[in-house]
């Protein structure tokens, strides 16, 4: 949402001359995009290497996947991923 807020004042700064304004919301704009996808990414890679269900960042409780799907030999479609 904020991306979006700042993206629009870049280009509405851009389109009235105001070229500074627009280089810093720009600017603004790329670094949150770049934050929430660093964000993202590393709450799926640590949610995968502790082996819990689904990834979730605002969920407290964890839920395992269950023992069945972390033996070896278990259907593809059940295995967690694993880093490494």
């Amino acid at each position: 949402m904020v991306a979006f807020a700042t993206l629009a004042m870049a280009l509405t700064a851009a389109g009235s001359g105001h070229t500074r304004y627009a280089m810093l919301a720009a600017i603004i704009c790329a670094g949150t995009v770049l934050y929430g996808i660093t964000l993202i990414t590393t709450t799926v890679r640590r949610d995968h290497r502790d082996h819990h269900n689904t990834p979730n960042l605002l969920q407290d409780s964890w839920q395992l996947s269950p023992a069945f799907a972390r033996r070896r030999g278990a259907p593809r479609a059940v295995e967690p991923r694993r880093d490494g």
